[in-house]
Order: C-alpha cells, then structure tokens, then sequence
C-alpha cells in the first residue's frame, strides 16, 4: 500500500467536490427545463431564444465548471494546467457551438446545410478529441510519481 502524501489528498478532496458541483449543476440544468416555455410565452423571436439558452448552457455548463477550477485545483499554478485549461475552454466551447451548429443547418434542410452541418460535425467532434486527450494526458501526469519527491524522501 502506498502512503498518501498532500498531493494526492488534495487532489481526492478537489475531485469529491468537482463532482458535488458537478452535481449541482446537473440540478440547475434540471430546473431549466421550462426556460423555452417561459421564453416562448415572453414573446422571445427563435433566434433570441436560441441564444438565450445557447448562452446560458455555455455558460453553466463550459465556463463556470472552468472558472471554478481555476480557483480550486491543487496545481492552478503549474503552467501545465492552465494550459489544459486554456484548452479545455476552447475546445469545449468549439464542441459546444459546432453542436449548434450542426442543429440549425440541419433544420435549414438543404443540401447546401447538409454538407455546413456535416462540417460543424467534423470541427465538434475534433475539438472534444483534442480536449479530452489533453485532459486525459494532464490527469495521467499527476498521477504519476514524481520521482524526485520519492528519491528525496
């Protein structure tokens, strides 16, 4: 068994709360369910509704968990993830939009939007790779040993 040192209990402690926010805004998201009802009955035009709930889905569901990181992550200041921050924000938000994207040229129905949302397609689906294998590469590096820690123990 090997003894648990302040990085990696700090690194639990940010995990166990980054799902309870997580949580927490699965909630929200819950609770907003009849925002377009709302919006339709206020007389909001699609395109203002559209962009109402695109902003607020972005921003619940890209920014926010982003920023708050920045604020409590056990490395914030380590370069490699303010990168993999940097990353995860644009990379996300890239996902997310081409996601609309893709939604609004396929309701426009022709061929000329089939092949805009097929592109949309091709960008979202990039950028979540991209973002997801930094992710995943900076999750794999804190969980290495660090070596010069152990030899100078």
């Amino acid at each position: 068994m090997t003894p648990m040192n302040a990085k990696t209990l700090a690194l639990d402690q940010y995990n166990r709360d980054r799902r309870r926010l997580n949580a927490r805004l699965g909630l929200l998201i819950v609770v907003l369910i009849p925002l377009p009802a709302i919006l339709l009955r206020a007389r909001f035009e699609p395109p203002q509704m559209l962009a109402v709930v695109v902003g607020i889905a972005l921003g619940v569901g890209v920014i926010y968990p982003v920023w708050w990181r920045s604020r409590r992550h056990p490395c914030r200041e380590d370069g490699r993830e303010k990168r993999a921050r940097r990353i995860a924000v644009v990379c996300r938000t890239v996902a997310f939009a081409s996601l609309v994207g893709v939604m609004v040229s396929w309701v426009v129905g022709s061929s000329v939007s089939s092949w805009i949302a097929l592109a949309f397609f091709a960008t979202g689906v990039s950028a979540f790779i991209v973002g997801f294998e930094v992710e995943e590469r900076w999750k794999r590096a804190l969980q290495r040993p660090n070596t010069q820690t152990a030899a100078d123990s």
